[in-house]
């Protein structure tokens, strides 16, 4: 697609209080059109979180020509308290948050801006370049992936998740290792089969 579309698209989304997501776009270059219509504040990524927070609290005032609370003030509040001042600061007026990297969003980071998205004045417009965390899938929801097309197109075989069965080749391989050093026996076998299970469960929990 090209910007002319990704923009107006862009657009539509904002007026329904959508989120929108682009495969493999950067955002930067759709801010200038978004500020044109909207309060857009373009904060390149979402973390860490409370300097976003404070980020957006401080354009936001200055954009509506408001007293800016001094940086002391605002770095010795909580997350929770600069989220609840953020509404605050964006009632009455429609805010874009425009990011890249999805993909980059931990666990934590993914719940907190969900929870932000859940207001009615406030609206994300951001980029996915590559596949992101499965926790973080609530908060994908929520957004509409503009060119999903190109994402279906331009996603390759190769860029599957090979954790998984790259565990599994290896728990196969240490057990088989395991069998050849020792005496084949039906309590030698158990053993073999608990120590590959707990192997492979370590290593799991490791990749993610």
């Amino acid at each position: 697609m090209k910007q002319e579309e990704l923009l107006k698209k862009s657009l539509e989304n904002i007026k329904k209080g959508k989120n929108s997501l682009f495969y493999r776009k950067n955002v930067y270059k759709l801010v200038k059109g978004l500020q044109d219509s909207y309060l857009t504040v373009y904060i390149n990524e979402l973390t860490p979180v409370k300097h976003k927070l404070i980020q957006l609290i401080t354009e936001i005032q200055t954009h509506r020509d408001r007293k800016v609370p001094k940086d002391t003030e605002l770095t010795r509040m909580t997350t929770e308290d600069l989220k609840q001042m953020l509404f605050k600061k964006a009632s009455g007026i429609k805010v874009v948050i425009a990011f890249n990297h999805f993909e980059r969003l931990t666990a934590t980071t993914a719940r907190f801006w969900h929870s932000v998205s859940g207001h009615e004045r406030i609206v994300f417009i951001g980029s996915l370049f590559n596949s992101f965390k499965k926790d973080a899938y609530g908060f994908y929801k929520t957004f509409e992936v503009i060119n999903e097309a190109e994402m279906k197109e331009q996603s390759p075989a190769g860029e599957m998740d090979i954790t998984i069965p790259a565990v599994v080749i290896c728990g196969a391989l240490v057990f088989i290792c395991f069998l050849k050093i020792s005496y084949i026996g039906s309590e030698i076998l158990i053993g073999a089969i608990w120590f590959t299970f707990l192997l492979a469960r370590t290593l799991l929990y490791l990749a993610r």
